[in-house]
């Protein structure tokens, strides 16, 4: 009986300190009932296959960059463009730390650190792709989520959001989770 206790109280303490990276996507497997807190138009906090109403090349095509389309083939992006020495980039890595454990098999996460000794030239392409309101400033962080949407007419194409500065835990893993259900939905459909 004893030993029984021992191995229940075992399993009991390694539930309690599993952390969520180390569960996986085991939190985000139904998604039969889940509802997208963003969807596809040209809104501030939309998910956008064109440039946005606030972007000054409005409703035009985006030209994605093919690490971007190369990785959705797999999974829906987060993407981190941040430099190590400004104060909202540092905010927004920590930010991202809990929804990327949570969601973390689910996505592909890239982080791109957008200066010299950087990789300054992949931040420079996917900030001229995905800057939200398209001043070609470069500002630092931006965070990109991509995924794959439904169009109105029916085919499922690329969509994108993205946000200049630090973003709260609970916008990230909505856009995350909103990511990850739109991929799982439209995948098998996208040429």
């Amino acid at each position: 009986m004893l030993k029984r206790f021992m191995h229940i109280l075992g399993l009991l303490v390694l539930l309690a300190v599993c952390s969520p990276a180390m569960m996986g996507s085991a939190l985000s497997e139904d998604w039969s009932s889940y509802q997208p807190a963003h969807a596809l138009g040209s809104g501030e906090s939309d998910w956008w296959s064109t440039y946005p109403a606030q972007h000054a090349d409005s409703g035009k095509a985006v030209t994605h960059p093919d690490v971007v389309l190369d990785a959705l083939k797999e999974k829906p992006l987060v993407i981190l463009v941040h430099s190590s020495t400004c104060k909202s980039c540092a905010e927004q890595i920590a930010n991202l730390k809990e929804p990327l454990a949570t969601y973390g098999n689910d996505v592909e996460y890239m982080d791109v650190l957008g200066e010299s000794g950087g990789d300054l030239q992949k931040a420079l392409d996917l900030l001229d792709a995905y800057d939200p309101q398209g001043l070609g400033q470069g500002y630092v962080p931006t965070t990109i989520f991509v995924t794959l949407i439904k169009g109105s007419d029916g085919k499922v194409q690329v969509a994108w959001h993205s946000q200049i500065d630090a973003m709260g835990k609970g916008q990230i893993e909505d856009y995350i989770k909103d990511a990850v259900y739109y991929h799982k939905q439209n995948a098998a459909d996208w040429n």
